[in-house]
C-alpha cells in the first residue's frame, strides 16, 4: 500500500438487490444524494439499472457511473442548497451522452471530456447504456484556478487532443488504483487529474459556436496560463508580477486587469498558493518532523513571523496549532 494512511473503502451504489419497480426512486435518491440534487428519469421504468462506486478524497471525489438509458437535470439551485455548487469534469468511458447548458448542446462521445456548473441549469440525456468517470470538484476551487468557468460549460475536449486521451488514461488508472493510495497521496493525484483536465479544456481550439466573447476566451486563457506559471514557480522567493507578464508576453497592468475579472490580484493570488502549499505539507504525516520554518522558506517565505502571521489570518491557527490538527 502506498503512503502511511490507507485510503477510505469506495462508496458503492448498486439497483441490484433492488425491486424493479424501485430501481428508479432508489436510483434518483442517491443520486440526488451524491451529486448535488440531481434529477434522475428513465424510460426504461422496472428496465433500469445502475451503480456508482464513488472514490471519496476531500475536496475532489472521483465517482465511476454505469447505467442504463436515463437522462439527468439540474434545475436552478435551492436557496438551502447555494454554496454546495459543484463543477463536474465527466470523462465518457462508454456510450454517448447529450449535454445542454448555456445555450450549447454537444455531443459526448466514447474517450470524450466535458463539463458541466451546478450553479446554473443543465440537462445530460444518456440514449443507450453508458458508462462514464466523474471528477466532482467544488466550484470554488475550479474558479480559483481557472478563473470565469462560462465559455468552458458543455463544450467537449474530444479524443483527437492529446491532452484528451492522457487526462482520460490517467484518471482511468487512477480509479483503478484509488484505494492503494494513502488519503494524502489520493488527494493529489485528484488535484493533478484537475490540473491535466483543465489543460485539456484550455487547449481547445477556439469554438465559434460558443456564447463567450472572443476577448473572454482570451482572458481566461492568459489567467489560466498566469495561474499555471505562478503554480509552477511558488518556491521562487523573487517570484513577482513582473515575471508572469513577461512569461505571458503583455504587460502588468494588462495582467492586473486579467486577475482583477475575478476579483484578486496577482501577488494576493501568490500569496494565496504559497500558504495553501504550505498548508498542504503541514497536513503531510510524512513531514511531521520537518521544520515549520524550512517548510515556510521552500514555498517563498522569507520572514517566518510574517509567515506565522499571514497563516493565522488565513488558516484561523497558527501553523503549529494546524499541524496538530
Amino acid at each position: 500500500m502506498t503512503g502511511t494512511t490507507m485510503n477510505r473503502a469506495p462508496v458503492l451504489i448498486s439497483t441490484e438487490r433492488v425491486a424493479p419497480n424501485a430501481r428508479l426512486a432508489f436510483w434518483q435518491t442517491n443520486v440526488a444524494n451524491l451529486l448535488t440534487h440531481l434529477e434522475c428519469s428513465s424510460a426504461l421504468d422496472e428496465g433500469f439499472s445502475g451503480s456508482i462506486t464513488a472514490h471519496l478524497s476531500s475536496p475532489i471525489n472521483l465517482i465511476e457511473i454505469v447505467a442504463a438509458s436515463h437522462t439527468i437535470a439540474r434545475i436552478k439551485p435551492k436557496i438551502s442548497q447555494i454554496g454546495e455548487e459543484q463543477v463536474f469534469v465527466c470523462i465518457q468511458v462508454t456510450g454517448e451522452a447529450i449535454v445542454e447548458q448555456d445555450n450549447r448542446r454537444n455531443v459526448l462521445r466514447q474517450g470524450d471530456i466535458t463539463f458541466l456548473d451546478t450553479s446554473k441549469t443543465f440537462r445530460a440525456e444518456f440514449p443507450e447504456a453508458t458508462s462514464q468517470l466523474v471528477l466532482q470538484i467544488p466550484r470554488t476551487l475550479v474558479r480559483k484556478q481557472v478563473g470565469a468557468i462560462e465559455h468552458l460549460t458543455a463544450t467537449i475536449v474530444t479524443t483527437d487532443n492529446p491532452l484528451c486521451n492522457m487526462t482520460r488514461d490517467f484518471v482511468n488508472s487512477l480509479a483503478q488504483n484509488f484505494e492503494s493510495f494513502s488519503a494524502d497521496i489520493a488527494q493529489r493525484l485528484t488535484a493533478q487529474a484537475i490540473d491535466m483536465a483543465m489543460m485539456a479544456f484550455m487547449s481547445r481550439p477556439e469554438d465559434k459556436s460558443t456564447a463567450a466573447p472572443t476577448n473572454t476566451v482570451t482572458r481566461a486563457m492568459l489567467a489560466y496560463r498566469g495561474r499555471a506559471f505562478i503554480e509552477t514557480n511558488l518556491r521562487n522567493h523573487s517570484l513577482a508580477p513582473a515575471d508572469v507578464a513577461e512569461h505571458l508576453g503583455i504587460s502588468k497592468r494588462y495582467l492586473s486587469s486579467v486577475f482583477a475579472s475575478d476579483g484578486q490580484s496577482v501577488e494576493r493570488y501568490i500569496w494565496e498558493r504559497r500558504l495553501a502549499r504550505c498548508a498542504r505539507d503541514l497536513e503531510d504525516r510524512g513531514q511531521v518532523n520537518r521544520a515549520i520554518g524550512d517548510i515556510a522558506s521552500s514555498w517563498g517565505f522569507n520572514n517566518l513571523t510574517h509567515f506565522s502571521q499571514s497563516f493565522k489570518m488565513a488558516f484561523g491557527k497558527t501553523p503549529r496549532e494546524f499541524r496538530k490538527g
